[in-house]
């Protein structure tokens, strides 16, 4: 029967369940039909008479006196009311007066009467009356129960298939049924191959584009380096060289982010972060984003905050808001405040674009403003969501304000 139970659909099984409820219904409703009051009253009434009988036989056969319980009135041949006299041996309902029922018997032979008033059973006419309500609260709960019932099996493989999926266990259990559970597991199953497939892809990319690109970008650094020494300090050669160095410095930094980002952040090697020398690195980075400008740097931070965090990415994220900050003020100032693990970084600069919004940064992309230089703000939200932190901003036409929680989210 369980089996059975098993290879029925969803569908099925939900109407199946309802079905048994309808019958369960259908019965109690076709039981309540076949209960007559009067019927179920003379029924009783007749069970009362007889069982008095053998206590009045006894008395009269002693030659006591009989006599009638409270509600009954007993008659013999002689004081029987003449009404009553055509009845022969037996019980009868009485029409008139109503609701009275009479026994008739005989004891040597000399004929009783032995009436009895039907109003003593009363109760059984509020007990009729109190089924009706019975059968419904009875309707309620056997639904209730079905209902409880039928959820818990619909819902137990599902649940099961989900936690399954949550704790990414493989292979997902009910691939073989032929229900609609199986064919979400199926496709469940379907979809985490052509995930791990793209992340796989996306690895060997990376990871390739990373070892192709690093042996030449070391020949680059290496090379351009060697020029900026051999230069004469007054070649309009130099500026050219140093952008070089500086270019491909900026590039293998990158190359170290996108493997980071590629790995499962809770394999990230993370350590306690000194964050102030890491901001005045960065400083001096930005140096020739500043030049020729009215621009100030005002830093504000204690010497010994630390992040436990990710050195390289860290030290990307506040690379890259620094820079754009430097690179699009042109007048005024860039401050840097750190309060406890919370960074904030402040510009007097036109603000983001248009094509940016503020409120959703998450979506940040390349605005037609940046060089290409850098991660971008676009790199700089997924390392932010890679390291579980939270970044919000604020932009105007007086400048953009970039406020960086680094303590992870719980």
């Amino acid at each position: 029967m369980k089996s059975i139970y098993q290879r029925m659909t969803l569908r099925t099984r939900i109407t199946v369940s309802f079905v048994l409820l309808m019958v369960a219904v259908m019965g109690i409703v076709v039981v309540a039909e076949q209960l007559d009051y009067d019927e179920l009253r003379a029924h009783v009434a007749s069970q009362s008479l007889h069982n008095e009988l053998p206590r009045l036989q006894a008395d009269i056969a002693q030659g006591i006196p009989p006599t009638a319980p409270e509600g009954q009135q007993l008659y013999d041949a002689k004081t029987v009311p003449d009404a009553l006299r055509q009845y022969a041996p037996g019980f009868h309902s009485l029409k008139e007066p109503r609701n009275w029922h009479l026994l008739v018997f005989e004891i040597n032979d000399q004929r009783y009467y032995l009436l009895q008033n039907g109003g003593n059973h009363a109760y059984l006419e509020y007990m009729i009356d109190g089924f009706g309500p019975l059968v419904i609260l009875l309707c309620v709960l056997g639904a209730f129960w079905i209902g409880r019932l039928t959820s818990a099996r619909v819902t137990a493989p599902i649940t099961r298939l989900a936690r399954a999926v949550e704790r990414k266990q493989k292979p997902f259990p009910f691939q073989d049924a032929h229900d609609e559970i199986g064919v979400l597991a199926r496709a469940f199953a379907q979809h985490s191959d052509e995930l791990e497939q793209f992340l796989q892809r996306e690895q060997c990319f990376v990871g390739d584009a990373s070892h192709e690109l690093r042996t030449p970008l070391a020949i680059i650094a290496g090379a351009a380096e060697t020029i900026v020494h051999q230069l004469p300090a007054e070649s309009h050669l130099v500026p050219s060289a140093e952008r070089i160095v500086r270019t491909t410095q900026e590039m293998q930094r990158q190359l170290t982010c996108l493997l980071l980002l590629s790995r499962d952040p809770h394999t990230l090697a993370r350590a306690d972060v000194p964050l102030r020398p890491l901001i005045e690195e960065c400083i001096t980075r930005c140096q020739p984003w500043l030049a020729k400008k009215t621009v100030a740097v005002v830093l504000d931070a204690p010497q010994n905050t630390h992040a436990h965090t990710n050195a390289e990415l860290a030290r990307s994220v506040i690379w890259n808001l620094l820079r754009n900050a430097c690179q699009y003020t042109e007048a005024g100032e860039v401050r840097i405040a750190l309060y406890d693990t919370m960074l904030v970084i402040s510009d007097s600069g036109p603000g983001l674009p248009s094509s940016i919004d503020p409120q959703q940064f998450q979506r940040f992309s390349a605005s037609a403003r940046l060089s290409g230089e850098g991660l971008g703000l676009s790199i700089v939200q997924r390392i932010v969501e890679h390291l579980n932190w939270h970044m919000a901003v604020e932009s105007s036409e007086k400048g953009c304000r970039f406020m960086l929680n680094m303590r992870p989210a719980a």
